[in-house]
């Protein structure tokens, strides 16, 4: 690792401005000495990522990360810490110091650059060879017929190998005088029975990208029914395939817009996607999810989408990934975008719009992995039990989240229509089997299990009606809450005891609600208004965005699950609450947008 002396650290910082850094990264509001923006490490819609030019500093009060203008570099840009001073340096057209390095060492970077220097060169050769000359006519044909612009293919520098056995090679060693060692080193060419030949003949070629933007290695496809489909670079001094994956050098902005990337099988399925306008996705190399592309991605982005195809070998890839991608901390869903339909062919037939909202309908992982079980297994017999419990309980314990298997073990028993004691029981021998450090509670109380989610609701309800009685403002005031429907019998009775003293031209007052209610209501509504606050501070923000939102997220859960009980039976009536389902989905979006009255 390069060592950087204190003076020209000190030199590369002050000829820098930190605001002018992250501002490249993230959109900067100055207010009074310090800027702040929304944070780029963790998602937020209320900015508390601060800047200080005078000091040289950050800090994000949401997440806590801080450091100065050198680990911000590193962290965006998943540098070393060498690696981004010599960026900074580069920007600030500051000349790197004389490096003392061994001979040894000196000829390790020698045949570095000479590698991405030669898998450069290789890009542009494929890239030319499928555009410009009449060899790459088969491959051109190939990406046109997979619906892909010549935009497209400028854009992913697409290319084509020709079919000779050993033409790179000749043109490379005799045309660009290219030693044979850098081309075997690079993955390029191979070498058997004392002749070297194309790693890569007659097959389309994606160019793999590091982080920096270099093409590093490639995967080729073939033409025909020759095996295999598929043909990777090796690894290389240059390319490990566990820490790198496909377009994330294109999809690195979008997913450091929205902490989100989708996670896709194959090339042409992230290539696709990216050519409809969804560019936050990413495909693994030709090998199962690991642990260090997730942690790589972590890096990155908050949440997951596995976008999988859906075959037996798509789900098992599937619940994999899940397990790897839970350990590091990332949020995990899964996406489903139709039985036998990958995404390349489910956005070619149905369009970007289309995927992003299946994405918005992507289930949280376990409770795909729970479905997929119960598919998979017999939930009535005791061997299908078995294992759907075993499988569940492997994933669960790996996370060492104590609330989230308790959560799972309530809703694993009302899937699989088991007692709950059971379960707990069966969790518990799992944890002290395989020395677990989770806590298994014991079974709650009938009151303990009500919905949060409706205590909620019911609490949300009782105060925006309680501000209207404060203010003597009607609820339909609120273009919003017009024929809202409430969670709380009671609270509907006395919105519409309410509206009904507001159309009678009285004033919206205590007295004149009570005239419209009955006896029984009295009582609570007096244990409402007495435990009320004074003041209240932004209602719509408090109160009626809140329960508009949960009214319109209710409605779209319905649809999804009408969808999805239709797609057999009746794929007209499923399109249509699809339909549904995207509307919903605009007017969610278009809430969660709109500021306060």
């Amino acid at each position: 690792m390069r060592y950087f002396g204190q003076d020209f650290l000190q030199r590369v910082s002050d000829s820098v401005n930190i605001a002018d850094v992250i501002g490249s990264y993230v959109p900067l509001k100055k207010k009074g000495g310090r800027y702040w923006a929304c944070c780029p490490f963790h998602h937020e819609k209320t900015p508390s990522f601060s800047v200080s030019p005078d000091k040289g500093l950050y800090y994000c009060f949401g997440c806590h990360a801080s450091g100065n203008v050198f680990t911000f570099v590193q962290k965006m840009e998943n540098l070393t810490f060498p690696e981004a001073v010599e960026h900074l340096a580069e920007m600030a057209h500051i000349e790197l110091p004389e490096e003392e390095v061994s001979e040894e060492e000196r000829q390790k970077q020698s045949e570095m650059t000479a590698m991405y220097e030669a898998a450069r060169l290789a890009a542009d050769y494929f890239h030319n060879c499928l555009t410009k000359t009449r060899m790459g006519e088969a491959g051109l044909a190939y990406f046109q017929k997979r619906h892909l612009t010549a935009e497209t293919i400028e854009y992913f520098k697409l290319g084509f190998a020709p079919p000779a056995w050993d033409k790179l090679f000749r043109d490379f060693t005799q045309k660009k005088q290219i030693a044979p060692k850098t081309l075997v080193d690079a993955g390029l060419v191979g070498y058997s029975n004392g002749r070297y030949f194309d790693m890569f003949r007659n097959r389309c070629m994606f160019p793999i990208l590091n982080l920096k933007g270099k093409p590093v290695a490639f995967g080729g496809r073939v033409l025909d029914d020759s095996k295999p489909k598929y043909l990777n670079s090796p690894e290389t001094p240059i390319f490990n395939k566990r820490r790198l994956l496909f377009a994330l050098y294109q999809a690195l902005p979008k997913i450091r817009e929205t902490r989100q990337v989708i996670m896709v099988e194959g090339y042409m399925d992230a290539i696709s996607l990216h050519a409809h306008g969804v560019t936050n996705v990413v495909a693994s190399l030709g090998t199962a999810f690991t642990i260090e592309q997730a942690r790589l991605l972590k890096r990155y982005a908050d949440e997951v989408v596995f976008s999988y195809d859906m075959d037996a070998a798509g789900q098992n890839a599937t619940r994999r990934a899940l397990e790897i991608a839970g350990t590091v901390g990332l949020k995990i869903r899964v996406a489903r975008v139709g039985e036998g339909k990958d995404p390349d062919e489910f956005v070619n037939l149905h369009g970007g719009e289309a995927y992003l909202e299946a994405v918005r309908q992507a289930q949280p992982a376990l409770d795909y992995l729970l479905a997929s079980l119960l598919r998979q297994y017999d939930p009535t017999s005791l061997e299908g039990q078995q294992h759907i419990l075993q499988e569940m309980f492997s994933v669960l314990t790996a996370r060492d989240d104590s609330f989230l298997i308790n959560s799972y073990i309530r809703k694993m028993a009302q899937a699989m229509r088991l007692d709950e004691g059971l379960i707990r029981s069966e969790a518990t021998r799992y944890v002290k089997k395989n020395h677990a450090k989770v806590y298994i509670s014991p079974r709650e109380t009938a009151e303990e299990t009500v919905s949060r989610e409706s205590q909620k609701q019911v609490r949300l309800e009782e105060g925006f009606l309680t501000y209207c009685m404060q203010y003597h403002r009607a609820p339909s005031s609120w273009a919003e809450m017009k024929a809202f429907q409430y969670t709380s019998p009671f609270c509907q009775r006395l919105a519409q005891a309410m509206e009904e003293v507001q159309e009678s031209g009285q004033v919206l007052s205590e007295k004149a609600v009570q005239q419209k209610l009955g006896q029984d209501d009295i009582e609570a509504l007096a244990a409402l208004l007495m435990k009320a606050e004074d003041t209240v501070s932004v209602p719509w923000e408090e109160f009626v965005r809140p329960l508009k939102l949960g009214a319109l997220q209710k409605a779209y859960k319905m649809h999804t699950e009408r969808a999805s009980t239709l797609a057999h039976a009746d794929p007209e009536g499923s399109r249509r609450e699809m339909l549904a389902c995207i509307q919903l989905s605009r007017e969610i979006r278009e809430l969660q947008k709109k500021t306060s009255e």
